[in-house]
């Protein structure tokens, strides 16, 4: 079958992360992406809008919608994404919050165009069961918790503090957070920037710096591949993270780990995962077997319209 692989492209590592896991899933099929920002095992690049027997949307935060420019930019998706194939499917999304009435109404139509559904939180689930009655849809822990053992870097740790910074999270905060773990331990601190693409975390990593009283003891570490950027992750032990899949990786690789923004998608994943607060946290065994179920689950799909 040839399946269009779509996501989020612009260099960062959860989405990356969840490209690669799909199409790893996927590779008895013939896969394509429409992007050259990332290379993927087996996966070719296409310029096509057509002709292709499935659509495979895979994005995290990818239905929001913060202005009327959002809209209209919503609008020209939706038209894009029909031409693609008459079988349409996003997988390991979640639905926040909406700005207001008119961007829930486009959000909706757009998710009622997909044939097949799974999200990575309850809270979605439940919206989709109230106001998408004729979607499939299936709801499984986030698709990065599947992350196979054989891509966990076997680095030794250097008791290092990793802390995932992201735009939008107060650096002086951050910075005497910094501080205090360098104070206490003495040990040095890696800046993780996650997202090197539009939204850039060297910027927001580079005003930690500047209100840290101890800038010799930090190093950032700019995300540029999958491989390196867990190896880095190895060397922590700890997480300090604002971004959503620092946390689900730290919790898959065995990091502690400590949320540093209580966005909605991540205060559903704690909730989902049975993390709190304060106590200590081990990833319950089954989670990463039902990550995986998002694209098991597609593939049993893919196979019941073929019978």
């Amino acid at each position: 079958m040839k399946i269009l692989l779509d996501g989020y492209f612009d260099h960062n590592l959860g989405d990356d992360l969840m490209l690669t896991l799909a199409a790893e899933g996927l590779k008895e099929h013939e896969l394509y992406i429409p992007s050259k920002k990332i290379n993927i095992d087996n996966v070719e690049y296409t310029e096509a809008k057509s002709g292709f027997d499935a659509y495979l949307k895979v994005i995290g935060s990818g239905f929001q919608i913060y202005n009327t420019l959002g809209i209209a930019y919503r609008l020209c998706e939706m038209h894009r994404e029909s031409r693609y194939a008459p079988i349409k499917a996003v997988i390991g999304s979640n639905i926040s919050p909406f700005k207001n009435k008119a961007c829930e109404a486009v959000i909706k139509t757009h998710l009622s165009l997909f044939d097949f559904i799974t999200v990575r939180d309850r809270f979605s689930h439940d919206y989709l069961e109230r106001n998408l009655r004729n979607s499939k849809s299936h709801v499984y822990p986030d698709m990065v918790f599947s992350l196979p053992d054989n891509m966990i870097p076997e680095v030794k740790c250097e008791n290092m503090l990793g802390v995932a910074v992201r735009n939008g999270i107060s650096p002086i905060i951050t910075a005497r957070a910094v501080d205090g773990y360098i104070e206490e331990t003495g040990n040095n601190v890696l800046i993780l920037c996650f997202d090197t693409g539009i939204e850039n975390d060297a910027l927001a990593a580079e005003e930690v710096i500047k209100n840290s009283k101890y800038k010799n003891k930090l190093e950032i570490v700019l995300y540029e591949n999958i491989p390196d950027m867990l190896a880095e992750m190895k060397r922590c032990s700890v997480i300090l993270g604002a971004r959503f899949h620092s946390i689900v990786l730290a919790a898959r690789m065995g990091i502690p780990f400590t949320p540093l923004s209580r966005t909605s998608k991540m205060s559903q994943m704690l909730t989902d995962i049975g993390y709190v607060s304060g106590e200590p946290f081990n990833l319950p065994e089954n989670i990463s077997h039902l990550a995986a179920q998002h694209i098991e689950t597609f593939k049993e799909y893919l196979k019941g319209l073929s019978r």
